[in-house]
């Protein structure tokens, strides 16, 4: 940022009275210890002017350095009419000393004037960093890392000891360590991205080569923000393309990147961007052309405007499954702007193991849009957890979402085993410090009322299931449970009495009904001891799944809407397109041979960028109150929506109705089993 030492303009008449200080060595200070906010920057070996170990005011240096000790303090510059040569003081931040032996016209500015940071009589001190040997780059960066500057631009003052005592506490780490590249603390140098728009002129700084050929000259265009206007500031660097801006002769160019003098800048609160070598040049526009010159005048002032950052993030839903050999499960990927605009996004799914085909279609969505996981296991594929990895990329952005696959053993009547470590956990961790679990690992509940474990459970077919819980109950008391399925109790307050120890387990069994496809099972302690350890369920379907009925939508009852075929796709002779009023409708006549839960089954499509939230009722009574069915791709791809709804023997109305002014989704069927 704007900083910088100016040690060689006055190093030549100074040189001489090196030998005359070289014995100085420091004691006792003349006057009482006194504390001042300070601004603090920092500068070194490659941008010191003329870059090196040059200072104006040796005193017991002959060029730049020290150890940070009191017998030895570090180097520092500033004004002398702000702070006078060889006097030595003592940082808090780094826990350092250090002496005053070099100029700083920066500081000089801002003390006795209206400087670049502000003033006058702004304190300010410039710190030797020094960087000898490594990179020039990383020196730079960390110089501007540990330079700090509040969020509206105005730099950060700081306690700095004047004539401290000699017992401070000293931190030897350097501030800058040459054969790593670390900064001191770990500090991260600032970076921005955006435009720089001229003060006097209106327009903006535009790369016209937009490319990485190297000695193209800045030039002045209207701002529209285009990549060629997109600029990224770190250190003292100014960088597009991979190329810096350079002083070439007067006039501001794009060139391989050196981290020489000429490519030194400091954009400053006052809108200026200096050059830092010598304080007196800056980015200025004359014309269409971007020159080094005078500092004075709008012509030489920029106002910044940052880049959105486009982003987006990526989930799966359930993310986890379990299905035997032979079968078929999906889950819904989806996809969000997390800032910036919407992306094009590339999905793909990795680490199916042998005999397991795992694809998302369609591979490619704009964030914001969701896709289907598939996957598809052979009847040979080994029982067992496994983890599979959905990943969207765009550009150089990559990021995943998890979806843990269980496999189940073909040859125990379809048992799927779904481990704890595996499922979703509130108030609870994975943990691994008593015996005898099965898999990675088991849940520890917290012990408070709410903590749960919810396993996502998949289902081939709609119908009743046996589920088998294997848990741990140290203690000498009962830690009851409510099992849910899909949000509703089966089983409230359901015992889990103490076992011998926490390494001794024990299985409890329920009935669940299950409807077609994914399922939560969640078991959710209901005292403030928390749940027992859970290790893992084992769920067997133990009824044969019940017929399934299909109700095509254009034979349904339609409230404001309209049969179409205008889209492709659909099931039957046709869909209903609902009019965007809240309280549209389709409803369905269907028919129940028998008493009992049933999987309700419905197919919908929603083209547009919002969910379209429906309420759900059987009979007049609301099952789901705002029922999402979310994006699809387009008005052409279909989706469905599953739950499980309880009929009893005989005749029903299953109503589907929006709750928003845009209506319900496209309704193409449901299916009843």
């Amino acid at each position: 940022m704007n900083r910088r030492a100016f040690g060689a303009t006055v190093m030549a008449a100074c040189l001489a009275l090196a030998s005359a200080f070289a014995g100085l060595t420091v004691g006792a200070p003349a006057y009482a210890a006194t504390t001042q906010q300070t601004f603090i920057t920092f500068y070194g070996w490659y941008d010191n002017t003329p870059p090196g170990g040059d200072i104006a005011y040796p005193k017991i240096h002959s060029t730049a350095g020290g150890k940070g000790t009191y017998a030895d303090p570090i180097t520092f510059a500033t004004s002398t009419a702000e702070l006078p040569a060889g006097k030595i003081v003592y940082v808090p931040r780094v826990k350092k000393y250090f002496i005053m032996e070099d100029g700083c016209e920066e500081c000089s500015a801002d003390w006795s004037g209206q400087g670049p940071n502000g003033g006058p009589n702004l304190r300010h001190i410039d710190l030797w960093l020094g960087g000898q040997g490594g990179s020039a780059f990383d020196a730079i960066d960390c110089e501007d890392a540990l330079t700090h500057y509040n969020a509206d631009g105005t730099p950060v003052l700081e306690p700095v000891i004047v004539d401290p005592p000699n017992n401070e506490t000293v931190d030897n780490t350097p501030l800058f360590n040459t054969g790593t590249g670390a900064c001191y603390g770990g500090a991260q140098p600032n970076v921005t991205v955006g435009r720089y728009k001229n003060a006097s002129t209106g327009t903006c700084l535009e790369d016209p080569g937009n490319s990485s050929t190297s000695g193209v000259a800045l030039k002045l265009a209207a701002c529209t923000g285009s990549a060629a206007q997109t600029f990224q500031f770190h250190g003292a660097f100014l960088v597009i393309n991979n190329l810096c801006a350079d002083n070439v002769s007067g006039t501001i160019k794009m060139t391989t990147c050196t981290g020489g003098p000429n490519q030194q800048w400091s954009v400053n609160p006052n809108l200026t961007i200096s050059d830092i070598q010598t304080g007196g040049k800056c980015f200025r526009a004359s014309g269409t052309s971007v020159l080094a010159g005078s500092c004075s005048g709008t012509a030489a002032q920029w106002n910044f405007t940052a880049a959105a950052t486009d982003d987006f993030s990526v989930a799966t839903s359930p993310a986890a499954g379990g299905v035997t050999g032979g079968g078929t499960l999906t889950a819904t990927v989806t996809t969000a702007v997390t800032a910036g605009s919407a992306l094009p996004v590339a999905l793909a799914v990795t680490g199916a193991p042998a005999g397991v085909t795992a694809s998302v279609s369609p591979a490619s969505v704009t964030a914001g849009g969701s896709a289907t996981l598939t996957v598809t296991v052979a009847a040979s594929a080994a029982a067992g957890t496994y983890p599979l990895s959905v990943t969207g990329s765009s550009g150089s952005l990559s990021h995943s979402a998890a979806y843990a696959l269980t496999i189940g053993s073909s040859g125990g009547g379809g048992t799927v085993r779904y481990e704890a470590e595996n499922a979703t956990v509130s108030q609870g961790a994975v943990a691994t410090n008593h015996t005898g679990y099965s898999g990675s690992g088991f849940v520890d509940y917290t012990n408070v009322t709410g903590s749960f474990v919810e396993f996502a459970v998949t289902a081939a077919s709609a119908g009743n299931a046996t589920f088998v819980l294997a848990y741990a109950n140290g203690t000498t008391v009962n830690r009851p449970m409510d099992v849910a399925v899909n949000g509703t109790v089966v089983a409230a307050g359901a015992a889990f009495p103490a076992t011998a120890t926490w390494d001794t387990w024990a299985t409890k069994s329920f009935t669940v009904p299950l409807a077609a496809g994914s399922n939560t099972v969640r078991l959710t302690a209901t005292t403030a001891s928390g749940g027992p350890n859970v290790d893992y369920a084992d769920v067997t379907p133990v009824t044969a799944p019940p017929p399934v009925t299909r109700y095509e939508a254009e034979n349904a009852t339609i409230s404001q809407g309209v049969l179409e075929t205008t889209h492709t796709g659909f099931s039957g002779t046709g869909y209903v397109n609902c009019d965007n009023v809240a309280g549209s409708y389709v409803q369905f006549a269907v028919d129940a041979a028998a008493a009992g839960p049933a999987g309700l089954r419905i197919r919908y499509s929603n083209g547009t960028t919002a969910n379209r939230p429906a309420s759900i009722t059987v009979d007049g009574t609301v099952v789901a109150a705002s029922q999402a069915f979310a994006v699809t791709t387009d008005w052409d791809t279909w989706a469905d929506v599953n739950l499980t709804i309880s009929l009893t023997a005989g005749a029903h109305t299953v109503r589907i109705t929006g709750t928003t002014a845009t209506g319900p989704a496209n309704i193409d069927f449901i299916e009843i089993g």
